[in-house]
């Protein structure tokens, strides 16, 4: 029974020059409930696929004008349509031209003379298997996007449970095996893996962004704030903090003096 709704039928593009074939074709493709576009050579096919949504290609090996064969290269190579898949209906049955076809990225072959079923069926097929492989690869993007958001979630847990515990001098791993549930090894892999360091570099680095944070709104004395931010020794505080950030704390605050005048 044909398809009423043709917005929504899956759409076919017909390359057939023989017009008794192509009508005949055409109608069997329409009451399988497909939208059927028709051309009588590949340059006519070309014109088609630029202006219309297809879902597969079903197309004669010899034409005029343009045969089957440079109608395959020329959507192979187009990233366009390359992904349509490309059905040969052909009296050519030798190995070397089913390889030639092959070689190009065809993916069927109906051989002349053929049964209407076979039509039918071949066309089922190749646009199912394409739109299960769209779906799977749709399916693995929505499945990566929702490891990553748990991976974020994850890693701003661990930030966050390290900004509370900032003044800690003593803060440790064990400390993190009490907060979350898994093992001490799989926290730090995962924090290895999402952000590529270490739970004790990113523990330091927050220690040093609060730090600079809190010197540049001169919130306290560097004494101090080296302190409130989990440092117990000065020349270790200044060392790290110039590693990091390229600069001596106490010339921070004279830059951005500087910078204001």
């Amino acid at each position: 029974m044909a398809q009423t709704n043709t917005f929504l039928a899956d759409k076919i593009l017909l390359c057939e020059d023989d017009p008794v074939l192509r009508s005949n074709l055409c109608n069997l493709l329409e009451m399988e409930g497909y939208q059927v576009y028709q051309a009588s050579n590949g340059l006519e096919a070309q014109q088609l696929l630029k202006n219309k949504r297809i879902a597969l290609i079903l197309c004669d090996w010899s034409m005029p004008i343009m045969d089957g064969i440079e109608l395959l290269r020329f959507v192979k190579a187009d990233p366009s349509f390359s992904h349509l898949p490309f059905i040969f209906l052909t009296a050519k049955t030798s190995l070397n031209d089913k390889l030639t076809a092959l070689d190009l990225m065809a993916d069927d072959f109906i051989t002349k003379p053929f049964s209407l079923e076979e039509v039918a069926l071949k066309c089922r097929n190749n646009i199912e298997n394409r739109k299960s492989v769209v779906k799977s690869q749709f399916n693995q993007v929505e499945d990566d996007v929702e490891y990553q958001s748990r991976d974020q979630k994850f890693l701003g847990q661990i930030k966050a449970f390290i900004e509370l515990h900032l003044s800690n001098e003593n803060l440790a791993l064990e400390d993190f095996g009490k907060e979350f549930p898994m093992s001490i090894s799989s926290i730090q892999k995962n924090i290895k893996r999402i952000c590529g360091k270490s739970l004790f570099q990113l523990i330091l680095e927050s220690r040093l962004l609060k730090a600079k944070a809190m010197i540049e709104a001169d919130a306290a004395p560097i004494s101090e704030v080296l302190y409130q931010c989990g440092f117990n020794n000065h020349n270790h505080f200044t060392k790290k903090f110039k590693e990091h950030f390229g600069i001596l704390p106490s010339k921070l605050k004279h830059n951005e003096k500087n910078t204001d005048s």
